[in-house]
């Protein structure tokens, strides 16, 4: 005869067990709806640049408006760092698990980890009288 707690133990694993999954292709999804709306919005973005450079009624309207340009792009720099991390979450992901691997940083198991005593406190000598 099988315990109770046996039973509730398999019966929550059988329930959970697709969420993994689950989750793993919902990431996959949004990760991929991210970079496709980052990269259609940044492309955009420079065709609307070039076009507003491009048609400057004069040359000097045009070195003006490719000032202004490089001037909010020295200004704005980081919002492309930030564009970045989502460009390249799975890609980083992936590396750091595969150097985690390399070097033995993976998780251990409790039941693999070997636990030692603490060594005794050293006690100082005390003073003969």
């Amino acid at each position: 005869m099988t315990e109770v707690g046996d039973d509730r133990s398999g019966w929550s694993l059988s329930t959970f067990s697709g969420w993994e999954t689950l989750f793993d292709r919902l990431l996959k999804v949004s990760e991929v709806v991210i970079v496709l709306t980052i990269s259609i919005a940044l492309v955009l973005f420079a065709v609307r640049e070039v076009l507003w450079i491009w048609f400057a009624s004069d040359p000097a309207m045009r070195e003006a408006r490719i000032e202004a340009l490089i001037k909010t792009m020295n200004d704005n720099w980081k919002v492309g760092l930030l564009l970045l991390v989502p460009l390249f979450y799975r890609t980083i992901r992936t590396f750091l698990e595969r150097v985690r691997k390399a070097f033995g940083m993976e998780a251990r198991l409790p039941e693999d980890i070997e636990e030692k005593p603490n060594p005794p406190q050293l006690q100082a000598p005390e003073a003969e009288v």
